[in-house]
């Protein structure tokens, strides 16, 4: 018997439902994630995927028209291998965070709402999406200033230590408003985020589901669903990606008005929208594939039925 049967029939047995009952019963029984499911996930699989967070931003803010392989050597043979990590407290802190408050209030709207109607799960999505990132910016913003601060002049770089330093320096110099530079871009991006990982993942596993018959267990509907749902989210994050990127780091001497932010993101065309998309791509769909795959495994193993 898979974890989940035992499960279900240790929770059969407990509330004293007939023999007659049980195979109808059991399809209206779902096993519930722990709250801290969704942290723990995401921060397993950030860290196989931080070096493409790293080259991700550091694209974004490089003024050459560099491909990301080309850059990926200058690195590495400039500063070394572990420099691909800048910022990886940061990150683990901000999983631990953000993705936590974020799956879990999803998990928690989706039983108000109708689990069949997309609308509503991107409501639900939107919603807790936007109130994780009130949680997740400061860390986000201590970790876009370490990704970033190698590339930066030694008078504009900021040198934190972890992300604890960095909080605490950012709160003591610039004051407590400055942990939420640029929270604007940072709540847009959370919720398109929440939408296109979370909701599209459910509507994904519902459609391969009824389309496919497979099995709600397994591990191909969990591979297929994150991937849909990371190719659909890329595209639609990554010019909100670059704003949030640029507002983050505007006390570094230069992109200190609308205008030239706008100038610089056109700088190389219509690609300058999504500048960076390629190692966004390399981690996002890697990220997102490993975290559902991990949320479910811990979902079956440690999660309960109501």
């Amino acid at each position: 018997m898979s974890p989940q049967d035992i499960k279900l029939a240790n929770f059969l047995v407990a509330n004293k439902v007939s023999d007659d009952n049980k195979k109808i019963r059991r399809l209206s029984y779902r096993i519930i994630p722990r709250w801290w499911s969704g942290g723990i996930s995401g921060a397993c699989s950030q860290c196989i995927v931080a070096p493409f967070d790293l080259l991700e931003t550091q694209m974004i803010f490089l003024r050459k028209d560099m491909t990301m392989v080309d850059y990926v050597k200058i690195a590495i043979k400039k500063h070394g291998f572990l420099s691909l990590y800048d910022g990886l407290s940061a990150q683990l802190l901000r999983q631990l965070s953000y993705t936590t408050l974020r799956f879990h209030l999803y998990q928690v709207g989706k039983r108000y709402v109708d689990e069949y109607n997309f609308l509503h799960k991107v409501c639900v999505a939107s919603l807790s999406g936007l109130v994780a990132g009130i949680v997740g910016i400061p860390c986000e913003l201590v970790n876009t200033r370490m990704h970033v601060d190698r590339l930066l002049k030694v008078k504009y770089r900021r040198n934190y230590k972890n992300v604890f330093d960095g909080l605490h320096r950012i709160w003591r110099d610039e004051g407590f408003r400055a942990l939420y530079t640029g929270g604007l871009c940072s709540f847009t991006r959370a919720t398109i985020i929440n939408i296109g990982q979370n909701a599209m993942y459910d509507q994904s596993k519902m459609m391969y589901t009824h389309y496919y018959a497979w099995n709600e267990d397994s591990k191909i509907l969990h591979i297929t669903s994150s991937l849909t749902a990371a190719v659909l989210c890329v595209p639609l994050v990554q010019p909100i990606e670059i704003l949030k990127t640029m507002q983050m780091n505007r006390t570094t001497g230069y992109l200190t008005t609308t205008s030239e932010k706008i100038t610089y993101m056109m700088r190389f065309g219509i690609r300058g929208l999504f500048r960076g998309i390629m190692p966004n791509l390399l981690r996002m769909i890697p990220q997102t594939i490993i975290m559902f795959l991990l949320y479910e495994q811990l979902r079956f193993q440690f999660g309960y039925y109501e």
